[in-house]
């Protein structure tokens, strides 16, 4: 009896020291050291300790390998801001349509995936300093770098896309509207649609993952009809308009993150030239 309860109590000791007396093992994804020091002091959050971001999966700028991560060339940038601010990341998953909205009624610190800074998104949220920069493009066979290029092809776009009413003056009954780019570019492959129009980094990584031969991404020539086409779309992490001091943070660590290369260091892992993080001064679209 003695030897088994021996037994007992030194499995215990051990499970206790793997779940860090937590029920997570030491290291897991989102934990926070006890000791940890926020960078910013008093910064506040939807949940005190945690920063929650609503998140779609968006190649190669949003991605999860499970519950609170994230990867991408934006996802790594939010991990790094929550490890030295000394929160959890929380992700609520969604559809690309959601992402503003959950950022602008409070059920979301902020969000990633690609989103320019707008005119229309400036009404509802408080945008960030530019993050990562992805020109307007056209995804065609044809290498079509023109809007008039592209009037008369069949063309498929995702309902997050930034400019889709824009799209729709300018392309009628032509335009395909998608709940996302994975049922864009599965249309795409199937033949279903001609061509569809996307930010550079996106159209080219889209085509990889749906192994799609044959077509190329074009950054397309400015052009009134489309105003998406007449400054370099810059990608941003919004907040709540009632949150500035997270934005400021936000901004804070994104100029830092890029003046030290690790900006640099995470557009290489992704495969991407550097030029990327550097957007210049800020625009709206």
């Amino acid at each position: 009896m003695k030897r088994t309860f021996a037994l007992a109590s030194a499995a215990v000791a051990v499970l206790l020291v793997l779940s860090g007396c937590g029920g997570k093992p030491p290291g897991a994804p989102g934990e926070v050291a006890e000791d940890c020091k926020p960078r910013d002091e008093g910064l506040k959050t939807l949940e005190e300790g945690v920063l929650t971001v609503a998140q779609y999966e968006y190649t190669p700028f949003s991605m999860s390998e499970g519950p609170g991560t994230l990867t991408g060339l934006e996802g790594d940038i939010l991990t790094k801001f929550a490890e030295l601010e000394c929160l959890t990341l929380k992700i609520n998953k969604g559809d690309s349509a959601a992402m503003i909205t959950s950022v602008a009624t409070g059920r979301a610190d902020t969000t990633l995936g690609s989103w320019y800074r707008t005119k229309e998104r400036a009404e509802k949220v408080r945008l960030s300093a530019p993050v990562v920069t992805s020109p307007f493009s056209a995804v065609t066979k044809d290498g079509i770098d023109t809007v008039d290029g592209l009037k008369g092809l069949t063309i498929g776009a995702g309902q997050g896309l930034v400019g889709v009413d824009d799209l729709k003056k300018v392309f009628g009954g032509n335009l395909k509207i998608y709940p996302n780019d994975d049922a864009v570019f599965e249309d795409i492959n199937a033949g279903r649609v001609d061509a569809t129009v996307q930010g550079y980094i996106a159209g080219s990584q889209y085509l990889k993952k749906h192994e799609i031969e044959g077509y190329t991404v074009t950054p397309l020539q400015p052009d009134d009809q489309l105003p998406a086409t007449k400054a370099p779309g810059q990608t941003n992490f919004p907040v709540s308009k009632d949150n500035e001091e997270l934005g400021k943070s936000i901004d804070s660590v994104v100029a830092e993150l890029r003046d030290s290369g690790e900006l640099d260091k995470i557009a290489e892992k992704y495969g991407l030239d550097p030029k990327v993080m550097h957007p210049g001064e800020p625009n709206l679209l």
